[in-house]
């Protein structure tokens, strides 16, 4: 995980640094479409500031990443791995992830941030 953590980190700081006004998340700059998980990172910006209106609209799921962290973190606890181990918990979150995006996909795209198009992604370029 470690490794993991790291290069996410180097990646977010990338963005942030050199294309701090493009999307940060790979599947919007290949193709466009946003991906179930954009406005998370941002989402979780907002929750460590306890701006909990902007964590919730930029991802509602950012609650959730938190107690998500402390399973994996902590799996090696007895009552922790009895979660970390359910594939009814894992199956509930990816089921209220996937449900998420198609809510938002429907009621926010392709204007609203983050459900927006990018309209200079690799594949927009390459089409047009």
């Amino acid at each position: 995980y470690f490794w993991f953590i790291l290069f996410l980190v180097f990646y977010l700081l990338y963005f942030f640094i050199f294309h701090h006004d493009e999307p940060n998340c790979l599947v919007k700059h290949t193709i466009g479409y946003p991906c179930p998980g954009c406005g998370m990172t941002r989402g979780m910006f907002f929750l460590l500031m306890f701006d909990f209106k902007n964590a919730f609209v930029f991802h509602p799921f950012s609650f959730l990443m938190p107690f998500i962290i402390f399973i994996l973190l902590f799996r090696e606890l007895p009552r922790i791995n009895k979660l970390y181990t359910s594939k009814t918990f894992w199956g509930t979150l990816i089921t209220i992830y996937i449900i998420i995006y198609v809510i938002r996909m429907v009621l926010y795209y392709p204007d609203t941030i983050p459900m927006d198009h990018y309209h200079d992604s690799l594949l927009d370029r390459l089409l047009h």
